[in-house]
């Protein structure tokens, strides 16, 4: 091999080096970091514009691992804000927020916590039917939740979202189901029993 071709190859070589260590640690590191930084800022938001710019500033970074871990955590910042709020008009931004950031990765259809970001968005639509009482969030989160236990049937996350879900809606057959599901796997459970036991003495009540 002649002297000008191995130092052809010595540059590829150094530049390969150096690509995998800016897009496999530098990126995702500078990533993570300003996402910390964020978590940090987000307590002297004065606004929710103010809130939603400091996360997606680490959203918005370029890197190509990383992303769906972030917005996964930033999911669960969102719940906590939906779980802390009562009005209407911020609840209906926040989850739209969240919702435009999962949708790459919930098209995708895969991913090692695929499930779990399923559960996340479930979670947050029902907390928002229960502050809102606006169906089309009910309607998401059944959709969410019903999708998870498809892939996960015996996923205690959808298995309880979907008890929330079925007493909700009055649907006797569909408690029972996944109460029973619920108990033979977790027979000491007794917050499903009582729920199950309560759920089915409302019904008889309201058609007496």
């Amino acid at each position: 091999m002649n002297s000008a071709l191995k130092k052809i190859l010595a540059v590829l070589a150094a530049v390969f080096i150096l690509s995998v260590a800016y897009y496999g640690s530098y990126l995702p590191l500078r990533k993570s970091q300003a996402f910390i930084d964020a978590l940090r800022n987000l307590r002297s938001a004065k606004s929710l514009a103010e809130f939603e710019q400091t996360i997606s500033t680490p959203l918005d970074m370029p890197s190509p691992i990383g992303q769906e871990e972030l917005v996964r955590n930033s999911a669960n910042v969102i719940l906590g804000l939906v779980r802390q709020n009562d009005k209407p008009e911020i609840i209906a931004e926040v989850v739209s927020y969240i919702e435009n950031y999962y949708k790459p990765v919930i098209d995708r259809g895969v991913g090692m916590s695929f499930e779990q970001n399923l559960y996340i968005l479930g979670a947050i639509n029902e907390m928002a039917f229960v502050k809102t009482k606006d169906v089309k969030y009910f309607a998401a989160a059944k959709k969410y939740y019903s999708e998870g236990l498809g892939l996960g049937p015996k996923r205690p996350q959808f298995l309880y979202g979907m008890f929330d879900i079925y007493r909700i809606e009055g649907n006797v057959d569909g408690v029972k189901a996944i109460a029973g599901q619920i108990l033979s796997q977790w027979p000491g459970d007794d917050s499903i029993k009582q729920g199950l036991s309560s759920f089915l003495s409302q019904v008889l009540t309201n058609r007496k």
